[in-house]
């Protein structure tokens, strides 16, 4: 009798997570336990190879996929979208070596970006990071082939979008994107007459103006400077990127920026 009456009152529990709590509070818990994941991306980060393990990032993943698959809510769709493409560039950037893997990563990340974007409202976050795993896609592929195939003009679709909803998110993550893509995209008549050395020093000089201390935009002014010439400022730019003690993004882009930096600073002067 004792037990008859504990699975009673088990079912009543299960009923009541079933039919009283909202999908939309499972879905919400879900996504915190995916950011809570995600949030370990940097255990067992090595700092000389740059290189992550990807277990917890993969998991976080595929909870954020399964939000995306199951909820019936389009911010909660919205949210595990930017979350997912987030952790999909970040996978592609530092969870291997091999710039074939890494394309198929950013690859089913843009596949899940463009196929839901439509679902869902106008959110810069969104915008964003698609316009970011686009541009991560077109580097490991090569800048030509990529322009030759019409991803520079959804690169700058995205950058301009994420500047005209927030030009300050991601510390003026659109006008680098769009700076690093006019600096990046060869001029080719017929075909891409908007790329420009000019327009891409200014977008990069507005989003070291509005977030001078993030590290991106330190790193890609000062190779933009050197490309004009102005090798003392970006010179300066370099080593205070290398004398910058704590971490202001996480270790593996803090890592990753330093390194660069000091290549830079070894092969360019």
């Amino acid at each position: 009798m004792y037990k008859r009456k504990n699975r009673v009152i088990n079912t009543k529990i299960i009923l009541f997570v079933l039919f009283v709590i909202p999908s939309t509070v499972i879905s919400n818990n879900r996504i915190a336990e995916a950011d809570s994941l995600f949030a370990l991306r940097n255990e067992n980060f090595d700092t000389q190879r740059l290189l992550a393990d990807t277990v917890y990032v993969n998991q976080a993943i595929r909870i954020y996929k399964d939000v995306l698959i199951t909820s019936e809510d389009s911010l909660q769709k919205s949210e595990a979208l930017w979350k997912v493409l987030q952790a999909f560039y970040f996978k592609g950037q530092f969870g291997t070596e091999d710039e074939g893997v890494k394309q198929d990563i950013y690859d089913e990340g843009i596949d899940i970006g463009e196929a839901y974007i439509l679902e869902i409202p106008e959110t810069v976050e969104v915008y964003a990071w698609l316009g970011i795993n686009w541009a991560r896609w077109a580097e490991v592929s090569g800048i030509l082939s990529a322009a030759m195939k019409g991803v520079a003009g959804k690169v700058k679709e995205y950058a301009e979008k994420t500047i005209a909803l927030d030009e300050k998110y991601l510390d003026a993550g659109g006008y680098r994107l769009l700076g690093m893509l006019h600096l990046s995209v060869p001029h080719i008549p017929l075909l891409l007459n908007w790329p420009s050395n000019e327009e891409g020093v200014l977008n990069l000089e507005k989003a070291y103006k509005i977030a001078p201390h993030n590290l991106y935009n330190k790193m890609y002014l000062a190779m933009a400077l050197h490309s004009e010439d102005q090798l003392e400022r970006s010179r300066a730019l370099l080593q205070e990127i290398m004398n910058t003690k704590e971490i202001v993004h996480d270790l593996a882009i803090d890592s990753f920026i330093k390194k660069e930096a000091e290549n830079y600073l070894l092969n360019e002067f």
